[in-house]
């Protein structure tokens, strides 16, 4: 991959920890992400593939399991998220989400269960709950209004 292309990846990276920290705060006051560790570059890199691969999609496992599938341990996934000022279950909700939102848009007779299913929150309730948390609306409204 580029360095333009890796830029642009951590841009969008950093962008989900803000939205996770603040999801009504406007762009000035939310927290900034610290520039990584040199510690932490290799675990970015693993958690780049794993995104590109979406890996997130798969349904929901401990983040042992999670951590084992990046190739890293599960503490210092904990460790890396924690310095963020989020967590790994946060941030791969809001990878979901907008995964979901991009599904939709995209694909506008595919029913909100199926694209739950899809993205790995196979129980509609819950990821209409995830998705009205961290969009401020519900999937079929988001939906309507998008158009």
């Amino acid at each position: 991959m580029s360095w333009a292309g890796k830029k642009s990846f951590r841009k969008f990276f950093r962008s989900l920890f803000r939205k996770e920290q603040a999801p009504s705060a406007p762009v000035s006051e939310q927290k900034v992400v610290p520039m990584l560790t040199a510690e932490f570059k290799e675990l970015e890199d693993k958690l780049e593939v794993w995104v590109k691969e979406k890996g997130y999609r798969l349904p929901d496992s401990t983040i042992k399991q999670s951590a084992a599938r990046i190739g890293t341990s599960s503490l210092k996934l904990h460790q890396y998220f924690s310095a963020q000022g989020t967590d790994f279950r946060a941030w791969r909700t809001a990878l979901r989400i907008q995964d979901a939102m991009e599904m939709m848009k995209q694909e506008p007779e595919t029913s909100v269960s199926a694209i739950g299913i899809r993205v790995g929150i196979p129980d509609r309730s819950n990821f209409c709950r995830q998705f009205k948390a961290i969009v401020g609306t519900t999937p079929e409204i988001w939906r309507k209004n998008s158009k």
